[in-house]
Parts: C-alpha cells; structure tokens; sequence
C-alpha cells in the first residue's frame, strides 16, 4: 500500500513538471519575423515599387530615345517594357531585364542628350511626353534602398530562403548605383527639357522639388 502511494506522488510530480516545461516554451508565430513569411513580404513590397518605377522610367526613356532620333534603342526598351509587364515571365528575369535596360538606357541618354539635340518641334513633343514618366520613374526609385536593404538582410539571415532569390541576390546590393544613376539622369531630362522650353518642364521640375 505505502509502495502504491509513493508511485502516484511520483507520477504526480512528474507530470507537474512535465506542465510547467511545457507552459514555459515559447512558439514562434506564424507568419512573424525572422522567417520565409517575413522575406516574401518583404520581396513583396521591394519589387512592387522595383516594377512600378521602372517600367514609367523605361516609358520616358523610350520617348527619349525617339526625340534623339536613336529608333533602335527605343524599339529595344519597348520591348523590354512588354518583357518586364507580362507576368508570365519569370519574375527574376524581368527584375534583371528592367534593372540592365534602365541603366544601359541611362548611361546611353546621358551622353547624348547634349544642348543640341532634341531642339525641333517634333522632338520636343516626345520629349514632353517622356516628363510625366521620368517624374513618376525618379519618385518611385528614390524609395527603393530602404527596401533592398530589409530584403538583403532579410535573405541573409534565412538560408532556405536565400537559395529561392536567385537573380533577386545579383540586383539587390547594386540597387544604391541604380538609384543614384537614375536619379541623376532624371534630374538631367528635366533640366534639358527646362532649357529646351519643353511643355511640362515647369511641372516637372516642381514635382522632383529638392532632389
């Protein structure tokens, strides 16, 4: 009987324990930080802004390149434009695609938007067209280090999700270059259109403000 009594202290004992453990552990949340969830939030946020604001930048580059008399490079960035917009490409070929064909495009703007090209009538009108795009273009690439830094860290700290980013982990540490070319360029269109008497250059100017 004394031997009966002691095993169901024992065993109360132990399942006493076994319940305190248990209330002690703390479970990760689903869906919280520090995990493939946050990542994907995270990748989401960055190439909504990434697409948005490249595809209008492409768009006043495209108009550009037809005001400079340059058809080639404008058939090409339309192209790439269709590429970037359909969504049935893979989405880390269209991030490398629009992130090579706007700095490829600025590089080329920049050095042949000098003082006298695009000074007729007629490309003046596309280079009015291009301004709207090339504001939209700017304002939406200046947001996006803040981005491609949580997504870098992000992914540098989830292993497995790092192995699924593939062309996203070629574009992201190169996203301050971008931006700083971009930007640079952007505020080059405007002051050429600004000097140029283009339609919509006052506009344009107001809207980049300070940058």
């Amino acid at each position: 009987m004394k031997n009966k009594i002691l095993h169901i202290f024992f065993a109360s004992i132990f399942s006493l324990i076994l319940s305190v453990n248990a209330n002690a552990i703390t479970l990760p949340k689903v869906g919280g930080s520090g995990g493939g969830g946050n990542v994907g939030e995270l990748k989401l946020k960055f190439t909504k802004i990434f697409f948005e604001s490249s595809i209008e930048y492409m768009e006043a580059q495209a108009y550009l390149f037809e005001a400079l008399d340059m058809n080639d490079e404008a058939a090409k960035t339309r192209k790439s434009i269709d590429f970037v917009k359909n969504d049935k490409n893979k989405e880390g070929k269209r991030l490398t695609n629009a992130f090579n064909s706007v700095s490829e495009n600025s590089t080329a703007i920049e050095g042949a938007l000098t003082k006298e090209a695009a000074t007729s009538a007629e490309a003046k009108v596309l280079y009015a067209k291009s301004l709207p795009h090339a504001v939209k273009g700017v304002l939406g690439t200046i947001k996006l280090p803040p981005e491609a830094k949580n997504l870098l860290d992000a992914v540098k700290a989830d292993k497995m999700a790092a192995l699924k980013m593939g062309d996203f982990l070629k574009v992201l540490p190169k996203i301050p270059d971008y931006v700083q070319s971009a930007t640079t360029v952007g505020k080059l269109i405007v002051s050429g259109a600004k000097s140029r008497d283009v339609k919509g250059a006052a506009d344009a100017t107001a809207k980049l403000g300070a940058l």
